[in-house]
């Protein structure tokens, strides 16, 4: 028997799903892609809020009396719960990434892209709701309701492919429908940058960049490297009334191999990459990221010792030695997500952090 907040999460959760798939199936186009999205990715945060509730009792922020947002519920669903797996984990964090873009700014999905997106989402929520609740998805909603597609795609690849050559024609001279290109753009790239891991949307120098690229070249793999290493399959949870979609990564395909080119060598593909553009979290911002106070947020940063490794932490100086700026990468932002979704102690953070800034300061005079 689940705790009764457990419940109203679920069937928030359930409801919010319904009115997602009653939006993608309406006839209507009016709102359809931003209000589809929006609802799905509701009822994920309220699905994955009830699975942490369930275990731990709580669904805020440690040391604060914010409720966790979806990338988080994402985060302790998949590494203390493993309740959603890798792939699933990709699909929920585009599915987040297109839920903040429809929020604040404007995107185009395809009907293919929309159905990729809520119907692997679907499975993941069956998923999800079986090992919590006992209950299979048509014990709380009709088979037939279900994300309706007269073709359905069959390969992310021709996907994503077929939505790059809209976008490419978008771009074509004598259109110059940059506004229309980029709206089609951010739902693939938050797609290919959660299956690469990174968290944060992308910067408008790396949206524009692509675009340059797309329009000068249809081969989407160097602007897409992530999506080459996803497969749509079947699930292992088959049902009579459900079709079952998912997402996987195919280690055999994965990225695509790339390393630095010497000056004098020859490249398939270049990507310029602003150092600075990998470590594009301020130091001082980490614990508004973590739902944390700014101390606080130095503290997990020290007690981590993200300054320490190159992969977290990357520092500009003045010409005269002194700090200019202090950036941590996505890889630090997941490494001290993933310490507070083990039980890190951000008290006790906080106290060795104290301690080691009045031993830096040395005794006053």
């Amino acid at each position: 028997m689940v705790a009764r907040k457990t419940r109203q999460y679920v069937e928030t959760a359930v409801e919010s799903l319904t009115l997602a798939i009653e939006l993608f199936n309406r006839p209507s186009s009016t709102g359809r892609e931003h209000a589809t999205i929006m609802m799905a990715a509701h009822a994920f945060e309220m699905l994955l809020k009830a699975a942490i509730y369930e275990q731990r009792k709580k669904v805020k922020f440690s040391g604060s009396d914010r409720s966790f947002d979806l990338g988080k519920c994402v985060t302790v669903a998949e590494t203390s719960l493993g309740v959603i797996d890798e792939g699933d984990r990709v699909v929920l964090i585009a599915l987040k990434d297109d839920r903040d873009t429809a929020t604040h700014d404007v995107i185009v999905m395809s009907d293919d892209v929309l159905w990729l997106h809520l119907r692997s989402a679907v499975t993941i929520f069956r998923k999800v709701l079986l090992g919590l609740t006992g209950q299979d998805l048509t014990d709380v909603m009709p088979g037939r309701v279900l994300p309706v597609s007269a073709t359905p795609p069959t390969d992310v690849g021709l996907v994503v492919g077929k939505e790059v050559e809209q976008i490419a024609e978008l771009l074509r001279p004598g259109k110059r429908r940059n506004a229309e290109a980029r709206a089609r753009l951010l739902p693939l790239m938050s797609l290919d940058r959660a299956a690469r891991g990174e968290t944060e949307p992308p910067t408008e120098a790396e949206i524009n960049r692509t675009l340059r690229g797309l329009k000068e070249s249809s081969d989407w793999t160097s602007a897409f490297p992530g999506v080459v290493g996803l497969q749509l399959v079947g699930s292992p949870r088959p049902s009579d009334q459900v079709q079952e979609i998912s997402l996987r990564i195919d280690p055999k395909r994965g990225e695509v191999p790339v390393r630095p080119a010497r000056e004098d060598e020859e490249a398939a593909a270049y990507r310029e990459v602003d150092t600075f553009d990998r470590y594009s979290l301020k130091l001082s911002k980490l614990g508004e990221k973590l739902g944390l106070t700014r101390h606080q947020g130095l503290a997990v940063a020290h007690v981590l010792d993200l300054k320490s490794d190159k992969k977290y932490y990357r520092a500009k100086l003045t010409a005269k030695g002194n700090i200019a700026w202090q950036g941590l990468s996505n890889h630090a932002l997941e490494h001290a997500k993933r310490a507070l979704a083990n039980g890190l102690d951000v008290d006790e953070a906080v106290a060795q952090y104290n301690g080691w800034s009045r031993s830096a300061r040395g005794p006053k005079k």
